[in-house]
């Protein structure tokens, strides 16, 4: 009864490139050094000895690793715009000019409009007329397109000047966090962006998220499917480090080399669309890459110190 041997049942395939320049001169009393890099990768699974993979939280199936796709790509349903009447409701149309019934309803019959009007409109994928599981489909990336650094570090008389600079370019999270903050899961309270940007007929209709004062809520579609409203861009540039020293003369007498005094900042600041706490998001695997749960961001630190050389 001993139990079977864990085996491979795939492959991928992992394509990239890294390119890296250095330029070191001086100006005068200036002296300089650049270092920058870039880096950029293709992954793709190129077989899958089985159905495909998902990855499961509290809501269903949000990242999918797939045959000619990279892995752990985000999925669900792609959020196309909220209804905003009953007209809208009951003619909403596919790409083939079929009437498409909102999610989950199978019968025309029993289809109140005034109970969907401002919830989810979401695309009719296969173009069957409803809304259902096949609906589904690749709605993010978490993969970057680029990420690189930046080395600086400038030297003037006895002072000496150093940053480190990171970006990543094209990658999409998924916000996981919201489900708690946007969606009311588990009865927690509503966000500050959720209260503020709720679509509403006369006091906001550009909103972005439900309504909340529909007759059946905000709806299944909303507070428990995977769907594309969760997943934004999280592009960003960081300042890793930015580091101020001061070199003081030898002391002969006490066989003093060197006397160095230094501040370092870390975190110094953050460029990034990203509307979360952290657009770094640490993974819990590759197949559950760029899901943020709600990670604290990076704290920003400050230190004082003294290098003594003998």
């Amino acid at each position: 009864n001993a139990a079977k041997p864990s085996i491979n049942i795939g492959d991928m395939r992992n394509i990239g490139a890294d390119l890296s320049l250095s330029w070191r001169d001086r100006i005068g009393d200036l002296r300089y050094n650049l270092t920058g890099n870039i880096s950029t990768y293709k992954n793709e699974v190129v077989r899958l000895g089985s159905s495909d993979l998902f990855n499961n939280t509290r809501l269903n199936q949000i990242n999918i690793t797939t045959e000619g796709q990279p892995i752990g790509m985000f999925y669900g349903f792609n959020v196309v715009g909220l209804y905003k009447n009953a007209e809208e409701v009951l003619n909403y149309k596919n790409s083939n000019g079929k009437t498409v019934l909102p999610y989950a309803v199978t019968d025309p019959d029993d289809l109140n409009p005034d109970n969907w009007v401002g919830r989810y409109m979401l695309e009719d994928v296969n173009n069957d007329g409803y809304i259902n599981a096949e609906d589904r489909k690749i709605i993010g990336n978490p993969h970057p397109d680029f990420t690189g650094g930046l080395n600086v570090s400038l030297n003037y008389k006895n002072f000496d000047l150093s940053t480190y600079l990171y970006f990543s370019v094209g990658n999409e999270i998924f916000r996981h966090y919201m489900y708690y903050t946007h969606f009311a899961a588990l009865q927690s309270a509503y966000s500050k962006d959720r209260r503020d940007n709720s679509w509403h007929p006369t006091a906001n209709p550009q909103g972005m998220y439900p309504l909340y004062a529909t007759s059946k809520g905000e709806g299944t579609e909303a507070a428990n499917e995977s769907h594309s409203q969760y997943v934004q861009n999280a592009s960003y540039l960081r300042m890793q480090t930015l580091t101020l020293g001061y070199s003081l003369p030898a002391v002969d007498r006490l066989s003093l080399s060197k006397i160095r005094i230094y501040g370092q900042m870390s975190n110094v600041f953050t460029f990034t669309g990203y509307s979360g706490l952290e657009p770094e998001v640490r993974n819990m695997g590759d197949r559950s890459m760029g899901v943020d749960y709600g990670s604290y961001g990076v704290p920003r630190q400050f230190l004082l110190g003294i290098n003594i050389s003998f």
